[in-house]
């Protein structure tokens, strides 16, 4: 894979919005490109930032250690209620047919991490640490 710079991504939103196309990030890896997870989301809220709708499905299954739980989420940005609406009409209908009762112990973990600010300030720290090492092994 690869990391485009700012500069990179600005050019990659003006020909998606030249050519109206929608843009999905798949944010697996938050945190471990950079050390940082501000940094590595920095695309994902440029192009919010530009006007795009978009999808964003974000894994917790790396970044928190959690690989048997399959944890995630799917952000929806819309331009207005109706986009959402329609949206989360599909989604209920797939979601519905994919998995009825999924399990919830890993999505309340991370739930509480993100939510508990000394969790949270640990959870960041340890994110580092393992880009920090990714990044030296490399």
């Amino acid at each position: 894979g690869t990391d485009p710079t700012h500069d990179q991504w600005k050019q990659i939103a003006d020909v998606m919005k030249r050519k109206n196309l929608f843009a999905f990030f798949d944010s697996a890896y938050q945190g471990f490109a950079s050390g940082d997870l501000e940094k590595d989301a920095w695309a994902v809220r440029y192009f919010v930032s530009q006007g795009f709708e978009l999808f964003c499905a974000q894994s917790f299954s790396k970044n928190f250690g959690l690989y048997n739980e399959r944890v995630g989420n799917l952000t929806v940005v819309a331009k207005d209620q109706d986009n959402v609406n329609r949206v989360l009409s599909q989604m209920e209908k797939i979601v519905r047919i994919t998995w009825s009762n999924p399990p919830s112990q890993g999505a309340r973990l991370v739930a509480i991490t993100l939510n508990t600010p000394e969790l949270f300030a640990e959870w960041k720290a340890n994110v580092k640490t393992m880009a920090d090492r990714v990044l030296l092994m490399r």
